[in-house]
């Protein structure tokens, strides 16, 4: 359901994500789904980080081989154990992929961009930097790109 209120909330002009989980639980019970496997596929689904790139980076103005690093590394990610939203997840990304290209974005202007705040895009760097040469494309970035990167 976190997943779900999020990307609502995202397009909902400052509704609280508690509201929306309330809007959420009326829906299901008016449809019937309630105590159903459907409620969780039908009205949730799954949310990726990847889902949000393209959207995103098409804000930011990134170029097609930059998307593909981002939704390469925004699948990869979902590897390893990042206790962040999909949407900071891809926020982080694509600043990644971003400070790996000559087109380098601010942070301030991804967090526009994603509706992710720049702390939260901070904090979330910091928890994908470990796994960096195993989430960034090799063949967009070599590991030497990745040290010149700045540490946490």
């Amino acid at each position: 359901m976190c997943g779900f209120r999020i990307e609502i909330c995202f397009v909902a002009n400052g509704a609280a994500k508690k509201e929306i989980g309330r809007a959420k639980e009326y829906i299901v019970k008016q449809l019937g789904l309630k105590n159903s496997r459907t409620e969780e596929d039908f009205i949730v689904g799954g949310i990726h980080a990847g889902d949000f790139m393209r959207r995103f980076c098409s804000n930011l103005g990134v170029n097609n081989q930059a998307v593909k690093a981002a939704q390469e590394a925004g699948k990869k990610s979902e590897d390893f154990d990042i206790r962040r939203s999909p949407i900071s997840i891809a926020a982080a990304v694509i600043y990644i992929i971003t400070q790996l290209s000559d087109d380098k974005k601010p942070l301030k202007d991804i967090s526009v961009a994603t509706g992710v705040a720049e702390g939260t895009i901070r904090n979330s760097y910091k928890d994908l930097y470990p796994h960096m040469s195993k989430i960034i494309p090799n063949w967009y970035a070599k590991e030497e790109d990745l040290k010149n990167l700045c540490s946490p």
